[in-house]
């Protein structure tokens, strides 16, 4: 997980109404963004009228409705690839915070706009290059949150995974992991949340061949995720399914750790 400066965000959050904040939710009409932008109208924030859409995508304006309050907004899709218009627009619109939910080609070109014009934001975009994501938010310093993964419930996990790791290195000495996730078929690349638990856990084997680029079994077609208990009507709707094994070298001891989300709420809600 990256983050920088955190605490000093979350102050200016609860020490200012939420309607004091425009969130410009970047990605839609993806539905990881636009459920984010709907989780956002839900805690009462006033989305920015425009956004930053993906660079094949044409401009155009849609209407974001909370389906459990009934709030919306109009939001301008502005195409990446029209960066000066959506610049145009940025003094119109103060006190602005983005949502990053766009795609992993698209990571470090973001932060490096949002750096620039000074908005502090918070990206569950996965993938890109991480090592000049961390430089580019840290040098100067930017207000930001950077995490493969906002779903509070899960980050508490990977959060024990840490501690587990950092208190009991080399526990698992000798086990073999073996790790199946099943996504969307639009998810473009590895969970990086697998990523960062498969850290964890080879911290407690200590040393391990598992190769993060190679070895995670990645599902992304609707038979295999149904057979790996994915419900039908999530096989597009949007899904993560993890399971990661550690087996002994005898086979006679088996760990499984699992976490299958059904939606996007979760993480839409950790998000917002």
């Amino acid at each position: 997980m990256l983050t920088q400066c955190v605490s000093i965000i979350l102050i200016a959050c609860y020490t200012a109404s939420a309607s004091a904040f425009n969130v410009m939710v970047n990605g839609m009409p993806g539905p990881m963004a636009t459920a984010a932008a709907e989780a956002c109208l839900r805690k009462n924030m006033d989305l920015c009228p425009f956004a930053m859409t993906g660079p094949d995508v044409p401009p155009q304006t849609i209407l974001v409705t909370d389906p459990d309050t009934g709030r919306s907004a109009s939001v301008d899709l502005i195409p990446s690839s029209s960066l000066s218009t959506l610049k145009a627009r940025l003094p119109t619109s103060p006190n602005t915070i983005a949502i990053d939910y766009t795609h992993p080609s698209s990571v470090n070109s973001n932060a490096a706009f949002y750096t620039t014009s000074k908005i502090p934001f918070v990206m569950g975009t996965t993938g890109g290059d991480r090592p000049l994501l961390l430089s580019t938010v840290t040098s100067p310093p930017h207000y930001c949150v950077i995490a493969p993964n906002m779903g509070k419930q899960i980050v508490a996990m990977q959060y024990a995974l840490e501690t587990l790791e950092s208190k009991f290195p080399g526990s698992f000495k000798g086990y073999d992991l073996k790790v199946t996730e099943s996504h969307q078929k639009k998810k473009a690349d590895t969970s990086g949340t697998a990523k960062a638990v498969i850290g964890n856990i080879n911290g407690m084997i200590g040393s391990s061949s598992f190769d993060v680029e190679k070895d995670v079994v990645l599902l992304r077609d609707d038979v295999s995720s149904a057979n790996f208990g994915v419900p039908e009507e999530y096989l597009d709707a949007g899904h993560a399914f993890h399971t990661y094994t550690l087996t002994s070298g005898d086979g006679s001891v088996e760990f499984e750790l699992k976490h299958n989300v059904c939606g996007r709420r979760v993480y839409a809600e950790g998000t917002a």
